[in-house]
């Protein structure tokens, strides 16, 4: 980590700012509660963004922005499973999207993204040297200076509907022109999901995509009398609170995690290649599915036999991100780690049965035992 710290004391401008002054190449992580975007720079510039978040990932957008429909998303994925492709090429492949279409939408999709953390009012973040493969990468990168003004104005835009829409628990409902005239696809997303009643965090769930661009059209519906505000239920205090108190205690822990490895380091990291990773817990389909090409080919790969340094061979950035990757998935607790192959700990226990030692399990149920 080259550069770490707090949103609340370098908000995502600066850093912006900072990466094109720098001329960085490299992911900027930023981290709050649950939720985790990395922006990647090349030389300066933004040339890719991921996001953990399943309402944002590049399917929902297309859906959002009316580009397909969700039979035609299913179809892509289910080439993208089979055949290990992007959704990009498979939407091209599939004669759906041509690539100039999935190119802009990516464009598109990377600033929402980027912009859409000017909302995020804590977090932590840090840099590292680290690029996706190529193809993954745009070919022409955003301006990190035109993104850094766009999210500025995204923030003063956001306090003009929130004079409206004080908080997500208002109600909405029809209003009197619904459903309305001339609607984008996100608009009509939007008019598909009203209720009689429904409040504004309810209808954003069913609408997904870019939380910002949701409040605006929605509010643009407003403005238009397409919705109305039928009443304004409790300010979700409570549920604020607990926000700001899971971001925090990510930013303290972030924090001395940091200052811990630092300074008081007792042992090689590499002295962890010879374990072997192991699944405590298998990852279910649709949630290998989203994962990058080479981030799935990692995960796949875990079996038990192959030891750690095995898995993360490569190049210093490279060796970087797979460690990234392996250790969230030990701190998910579906990812363990054991002294040895485990189908030489399974010899081992039944040389001990045969002996009449305890084994290791034994000595395992006994830990848990007490």
């Amino acid at each position: 980590m080259e550069f770490s710290g707090r949103l609340s004391a370098f908000p995502i401008g600066d850093l912006l700012q900072w990466a094109h002054n720098d001329q960085r190449t490299g992911a900027l992580v930023i981290r709050r509660a649950g939720r985790e975007k990395r922006i990647y720079f090349q030389d300066g510039e933004v040339v890719s963004c991921y996001s953990s978040e399943a309402a944002e990932f590049f399917g929902q957008h297309l859906l959002v922005g009316g580009l397909i429909d969700e039979l035609a998303l299913v179809k892509a994925l289910t080439f993208c499973q089979k055949d290990g492709k992007r959704l990009g090429v498979a939407l091209n492949a599939l004669g759906i999207l041509s690539p100039e279409v999935v190119l802009d939408a990516l464009r598109r999709q990377i600033q929402d993204l980027v912009c859409d953390i000017f909302l995020w009012p804590h977090g932590i973040f840090y840099f590292e040297a680290e690029l996706p493969p190529r193809e993954e990468l745009l070919p022409e990168a955003l301006s990190s200076v035109a993104l850094a003004l766009e999210g500025a104005r995204w923030l003063d835009e956001l306090a003009r509907i929130r004079r409206v829409f004080v908080h997500d628990n208002i109600v909405l409902g029809p209003g009197k022109h619904f459903p309305g005239e001339r609607l984008s696809p996100l608009e009509s997303r939007i008019v598909k999901g009203m209720r009689d009643q429904i409040a504004l965090g309810d209808l954003y769930q069913l609408v997904r995509g870019s939380y910002f661009r949701f409040l605006q059209a929605a509010f643009g519906l407003a403005v238009r009398e397409v919705l109305d505000v039928k009443g304004v239920g409790e300010t979700p205090k409570s549920a604020s609170r607990e926000i700001h108190l899971a971001d925090l205690l990510v930013e303290q822990a972030a924090e001395e995690q940091v200052l811990f490895f630092r300074n008081h380091l007792a042992f090689s990291l590499d002295l962890l290649d010879e374990f072997f990773p192991v699944w405590v817990k298998d990852l279910r389909e649709d949630e290998i599915l989203p994962l990058s090409e080479r981030a799935r080919e990692l995960v796949l790969a875990i079996d038990g036999e192959t030891s750690l340094g095995e898995l993360v061979e490569g190049s210093r950035p490279e060796r970087a991100w797979r460690l990234e990757l392996i250790a969230e998935l030990l701190r998910k607790g579906v990812l363990a780690l054991l002294p040895m192959a485990a189908s030489e700990l399974m010899k081992s226990a039944g040389r001990a049965a045969a002996t009449g030692a305890p084994g290791w399990w034994a000595r395992l149920a006994k830990a848990a035992s007490r």
